[in-house]
């Protein structure tokens, strides 16, 4: 190689050591319980208790002990053929959502279950009335205090599971 292009060749070599090491030392802060990263947590929390601050209802605190069971329930889920089923007996109120893996993420889930406030029309929970509206009032609904979520991957979709303690979604009550 001519010597003319040598101090080129070590500037690019620099430039990418340089940015991979950078890249290294800053990993993602871990949420408490799952795997999602502390920025997500934040998400997932501003997303929710922006919708519970919009019916007057209190903020969700993280739990980790609900985002724990949130954690083995997404990786329950992606080693089942991603099929989206609620669990039993954890005591908690859920929420799931799946999509392509690159193109979703948890912002997105908490956009899609907010969006069902669109078909609530207000009021008790009434059987037979709560198709299409659950993961909303979930959400906001009035005695759940804790929220804690995880993230899951299964070929190449994305899980989110979002656990909420107490529990909602009581028919004959109200959410908020």
């Amino acid at each position: 190689m001519p010597t003319r292009y040598l101090p080129h060749c070590l500037a690019v070599l620099l430039l990418s050591t340089c940015a991979s090491a950078s890249a290294q030392q800053t990993p993602q802060a871990k949420a408490p319980g799952s795997r999602l990263a502390t920025a997500e947590v934040q998400t997932l929390l501003r997303e929710h208790n922006r919708a519970r601050a919009a019916v007057g209802v209190a903020p969700l605190q993280w739990s980790a002990p609900v985002a724990k069971t949130a954690q083995r329930w997404a990786d329950h889920l992606a080693t089942s053929s991603c099929r989206m089923q609620h669990s039993r007996g954890s005591g908690y109120g859920e929420n799931l959502f799946i999509g392509t893996a690159g193109h979703y993420g948890v912002k997105d889930a908490a956009l899609a279950w907010e969006q069902e406030k669109r078909l609530y029309r207000g009021g008790v929970l009434k059987v037979g009335k709560t198709q299409g509206i659950g993961h909303y009032t979930q959400m906001v609904w009035r005695d759940t205090r804790r929220l804690g979520c995880a993230r899951s991957q299964c070929s190449n979709r994305v899980i989110v599971v979002c656990n909420y303690e107490p529990a909602g979604n009581y028919l004959g009550k109200a959410p908020y």
